[in-house]
Formats: structure tokens, C-alpha cells, sequence
């Protein structure tokens, strides 16, 4: 069985993550460039208000794709990303959400994302974690990586943005520790799939964003950063990289999408391909 696979639903293309749906109870997909009402990219599927889309194509955007998995906007919650390593838990009440670590954790609320409202945003978060059973957990991202978690045992979900900058503060094992610590989570038990994002293929990078992957990764490094052509360059592999995060977390189970979204920008959005004029795709989790 393929890790992702195309389906189109309604003239709506995703990307399927069919080794995280074979377990039962959750659907997890990534969204195409296509589908859509952005107007700068023909018929795209921007999900992103800072990309020049009026609020309510962004909207429509948005309801297209959350239609696709039987919801509606209301029904997701949405990081606001800083390309951080802050990992919320949405809890049981509704519209409630708080930090890990318990009940004593700083409490919050989400806010609507743009005039007239629609999924609701955590600021200041690139992942989410819930137990709650029809909440989309989203991300957006057009380069960078998305990390699907589903613990079929305990029935949690976790959704992660990790660009380099994330990647290499940990991100992807801070969201299964607070899988753990929040809802009593064994790592062991955890499925992850890496989504599409920059491949090591095409991800050139200078001494700025080396320099932080060596000290966070030590030894491992070397793997992860190959010579590119360019003196003082290097070719990053992010996939690898949170794959190591995630078996050091202890996770079962890794799968990689292998999906390079600056080689497929015919289908997908890339910031690097496009030279930062791409519109954001959306990567949700839900269990149902």
C-alpha cells in the first residue's frame, strides 16, 4: 500500500495519507493546488489570508476542502504559525484549549481567522494535539513539513508544522511528549506520516540554516546534510531529520510520503519553486 495517493472529491484534488487512514478512524489528507477560487493561481486552493486572496475566497478555500471530509469550518482548529516548537492541546470542552502538562497548564481560546470568521486559530502554535472524535486539527504550509500523529489505542490525534527552524527546535517529538503527557499517549503506539513538503532534492541551504541542524543532531548530521553544487551550500533533508526526532520520541511506526512539493508544483504549492508567490496548502487530520 502507497504511503499517499491522488483522490479527487468533487473537483477538489488531495493527497491522501492512506497509511495513517488504514488504521481505522481517522482521515488524514493534504490538499492540491487546484480546486479552489483564488483568482492569482487560476482555480486554487490558497488557504492562506497573507497571500493576497480576499477573505472570502480564502473562506470558500477553506469550505471546499473541510466539505471533502464531511465537516465544516467550524468544525477545525488551526495553528497560527511562528515556526516555533508550542504544542497545544485542544480538550474535551468545547473551544477550550490549554498548553500540556495538566490541568494546570495556561488556558487560551482560539480566535477566528479573518473577518466574518471561519476556522478557528491558536496563536502562536505549530502543533495541535486533541482526543476530540470530528475536529480537524490544520496546519498550512507550502514547503515546509507536516506531521501527521494518530495514536489508534488511546485515539488521539496531532498535527505539526515543522520548517527547518522547527525541525530542528524538536517540534515533532514535543508533540509526542505532550501526546503523552496530555493524554496518556505510549509512544510505541504512535503511527506518524510525514506529508508532502521540500524534498532533499531540492532543498539548498546555507551555512545560517547548517550551522543549527549540526547542533541539534550532532553525529547524525552528516546524514542529513549533503555537499551541493554551490561552494558553502548544502542539500537538507528534513524528511529524515523528523524521522529521527520522531523514533528518538519513541514513536512505532514512520511513514514518508516522499511527496517533494518544489518537484510537483504543477500539483502542490511551493514558496522555494515560486519564489515566495505561492499560495499555502492545507494539512488536516480528523478523527472520525
Amino acid at each position: 500500500m502507497s504511503v499517499a495517493t491522488w483522490a479527487e472529491h468533487e473537483g477538489v484534488p488531495v493527497l491522501r495519507l492512506r497509511a495513517l487512514e488504514a488504521l481505522g478512524g481517522v482521515r488524514a489528507i493534504f490538499t492540491g493546488r487546484r480546486g479552489g477560487v483564488s483568482p492569482r493561481w487560476g482555480d486554487g486552493l490558497n488557504w492562506s489570508l497573507s497571500v493576497g486572496d480576499r477573505p472570502e475566497q480564502v473562506r470558500e478555500n477553506r469550505r471546499r476542502t473541510l466539505a471533502i471530509l464531511g465537516l465544516d469550518p467550524g468544525d477545525a482548529v488551526m495553528g497560527g504559525l511562528v515556526h516555533g516548537d508550542r504544542v497545544v492541546a485542544v480538550d474535551n470542552e468545547p473551544q477550550g484549549i490549554r498548553k500540556p502538562g495538566g490541568s494546570g497548564g495556561a488556558q487560551a481560546m482560539p480566535k477566528s481567522d479573518g473577518p466574518g470568521g471561519d476556522v478557528q486559530v491558536i496563536p502562536n502554535a505549530d502543533g495541535l494535539i486533541t482526543d476530540r472524535r470530528g475536529l480537524a486539527l490544520v496546519i498550512t504550509a507550502a514547503d515546509c513539513v507536516p506531521v501527521y500523529l494518530y495514536d489508534p489505542v488511546r485515539r488521539v490525534i496531532g498535527m505539526v508544522h515543522a520548517g527547518w527552524r522547527g525541525t530542528v527546535a524538536g517540534i515533532a517529538a514535543a508533540a509526542v511528549r505532550a501526546m503523552q503527557a496530555h493524554y496518556g499517549c505510549d509512544p510505541a503506539d504512535i503511527h506518524a506520516a510525514i506529508g508532502p513538503s521540500i524534498g532533499p532534492c531540492c532543498y539548498e541551504v546555507d551555512e545560517p540554516v547548517a550551522g543549527p541542524v549540526r547542533r541539534h543532531y550532532g553525529a547524525q548530521a552528516s546524514a542529513l546534510l549533503r555537499p551541493a553544487t554551490r561552494d558553502g551550500r548544502y542539500m537538507l533533508d528534513l524528511w529524515a531529520a523528523n524521522r529521527l526526532d520522531l523514533a528518538s520520541a519513541g514513536v512505532g511506526q514512520v511513514y514518508t510520503a516522499a511527496v517533494c512539493t518544489a518537484c510537483q508544483r504543477d500539483r502542490l504549492f511551493s514558496h522555494r519553486a515560486e519564489a515566495g508567490g505561492a499560495g499555502r496548502a492545507a494539512a488536516i487530520i480528523v478523527m472520525c
